[in-house]
């Protein structure tokens, strides 16, 4: 029906447009009465007469009137009101291709800029890509009008096109350098694409005067980008003076209260955000959190009853609950989920985990298991955990056979197999624990760390060049698995063999899990065996930081490294630690101590 309507639009337009020498040529001019006669005859006799008189040629021939012949093209007028009327139909039918069919014929028209607004912002609104396509449309016809440049400076952001975005303003900004609009949106395009820099010297240009709450605002971002984040509450502070309801910008105000510790005054304004219906579960989310750090539990339930009555919900309360130490609210709140019905298999599980790990009480643990419907997409987890509650219980047959079962019933469940691999080693049955991992591997075959357990049985049952080529294998299809560049890093080095590499290997395991000590003791290691002494002090001694508990093989390696270095002391002291720890080979170690 809509289509109709353009239609009679526009046949009423070429009406109008229509030549108008054929219209009443009965009125010609040989055929008007004369002036002063009158005329008796009645209507038939004068059409009669006329009609003698046209055959007898007593009147003009039609042949001798200009005819305007037939226009095959609309004129330039017509053409124009037929591309608005298409563009208008278009956005009322809600229809992006005719839109921009219509767009197309538009660009000859002499529209008024503010037309090709209303289609930017509409397809803007729809998030829609065609927005660009448009916008750069309307710029061809209206390249100066500052509207536009900034809608389709918009457009080239939200469509991940940013650095095109930034130099449209700039370019915009020279030709118009005294717009307080152009550079504001410049400013904004620059914090949004993380050009802070350049954005905060920007906002600094514009004065007191010229500045809004959103100034302050977009100012605070840049030097939160930059880490300045202290500068940036004071912007914050007057951007909600002006505006009480910025809710954005007390979200950033309160997140930075928060991050620097200041829980008190985070938490005032995020009560704020709040009373404003702002993203009210994340709000009541970051409140639990800042009352059980300022160990207000009680504090942090009444928090939680301003977020939504949703399962998922109260679940995460309950992990944060558990996260904090406060494990009677969170059992309390799990239970309350449960008798409202309709638990997720999660809340059975938590409910194990809590009962084994706070009370030891299997019995307990088991019975919430149990409860859980074998419909449940959890089953095959906490068919798992009913293993490994049995295990730490010391009913390694039990588990077992748990276990073993699982992994028929859950065959899809890779984890079943590995558990079943590190029962086995635990109850040093190794041969049957390779057994298990070589299937494993052959069934997993892309699944690293089940390739890491087979490695790294191989190596503990002394297959060393075996453990080798299974971890070399990880590396080739794996590179950055941390753990087998520990392993092939840490083989080198103790075999003295391409030095080189094991320090590349060692340090890209450092960079991908930092700060972890047997990495970190493995890069010293490597390092003091490539002659890089100094950078293996600097290592080992890093090493022996990280962690309570350190490995007595870590200080070997110190006293070692610092031995070679002729620092006695260090040595001395460090082949010490290693002794208290009771380590297999303290008789070498008493020997080494002994020379110093």
């Amino acid at each position: 029906m809509k289509r109709k309507t353009i239609a009679l639009l526009c046949a009423l337009t070429l009406a109008a447009t229509a030549p108008l020498s054929l219209l009443g040529c009965g009125g010609c001019a040989g055929n008007k009465p004369q002036t002063g006669q009158t005329s008796d005859r009645t209507g038939e006799e004068s059409a009669a007469g006329e009609k003698s008189a046209l055959s007898r040629g007593e009147s003009a021939s039609l042949q001798s009137l200009p005819v305007r012949p037939l226009e095959n093209e609309l004129s330039p007028d017509a053409q124009s009101t037929y591309a608005y009327l298409l563009y208008t139909q278009a956005l009322l039918d809600e229809d992006e291709a005719a839109l921009l069919q219509a767009a197309s014929l538009l660009k000859t028209s002499p529209v008024p800029a503010k037309v090709w607004m209303e289609g930017g912002v509409w397809l803007m609104s729809r998030k829609s890509p065609n927005a660009v396509i448009l916008l750069e449309q309307a710029l061809s016809v209206w390249p100066e009008d500052m509207s536009l440049n900034l809608l389709y400076a918009e457009a080239l952001l939200e469509h991940g096109m940013p650095e095109r975005g930034v130099e449209l303003m700039r370019a915009y900004l020279q030709k118009h350098p005294d717009s307080l609009d152009a550079r504001l949106e410049l400013a904004l395009l620059l914090v949004k694409s993380k050009q802070f820099t350049e954005a905060e010297k920007l906002l600094n240009s514009v004065t007191a005067k010229q500045r809004s709450p959103l100034v302050d605002y977009y100012h605070a971002r840049a030097l939160i980008g930059m880490e300045r984040r202290n500068e940036a509450i004071p912007y914050l502070q007057k951007a909600i003076r002006e505006m009480p309801d910025f809710v954005e910008a007390l979200a950033e105000l309160a997140f930075i209260y928060e991050q620097r510790g200041d829980l008190r005054e985070a938490r005032n304004v995020y009560e704020k955000l709040i009373k404003l219906n702002f993203s009210t579960q994340d709000v009541a989310l970051r409140l639990v959190n800042i009352s059980l750090r300022l160990k207000q539990p009680e504090k942090a339930l009444q928090y939680m009853r301003l977020g939504p009555a949703t399962v998922p919900f109260k679940l995460t309360v309950a992990s944060m609950f558990m996260d904090s130490r406060h494990y009677l609210q969170a059992e309390s709140l799990l239970k309350q989920i449960v008798a409202d019905g309709g638990a997720p298999g999660d809340v059975y599980l938590l409910l194990a985990d809590l009962a084994y790990e706070q009370r030891r009480d299997l019995s307990m643990a088991l019975s919430w298991l149990d409860k859980m419907p074998s419909t449940s997409k959890s089953s095959g987890r906490a068919r798992l955990l009913r293993a490994q509650l049995l295990a730490e219980a010391g009913q390694n047959d039990n588990a077992l056979k748990v276990v073993r079962q699982g992994r028929k019933d859950f065959a899809e469940i890779p984890d079943f197999q590995e558990f079943e691999i590190r029962l086995l080693a635990r109850q040093k049955q190794m041969t049957d624990a390779l057994k298990v991992a070589r299937e494993a591997v052959k069934t997993w075959p892309d699944n690293t760390d089940l390739a890491f357990l087979l490695g790294s049985l191989l190596d503990e049952t002394g297959d060393k060049k075996g453990a080798f080529t299974v971890m070399e294998g990880i590396l080739t299809s794996h590179p950055d698995n941390y753990q087998a560049l520990n392993y092939v890093g840490y083989t080198l080095a103790e075999e003295s063999r391409e030095l080189e590499r094991a320090v590349k290997l060692l340090a890209r395991a450092n960079e991908l899990s930092p700060d972890q000590a047997y990495i970190v003791d493995s890069l010293a290691w490597a390092l003091f065996k490539s002659g890089r002494l100094e950078e293996a002090l600097s290592e080992i001694r890093r090493a022996v930081k990280l962690g309570d508990q350190v490995d007595p093989s870590i200080w070997e390696h110190y006293g070692d490294i610092a031995q070679r270095m002729g620092l006695k002391d260090e040595a001395r002291k460090a082949y010490q630690k290693a002794l208290d720890l009771k380590p297999a080979n303290a008789e070498t170690l008493r020997q080494r101590l002994s020379t110093l």
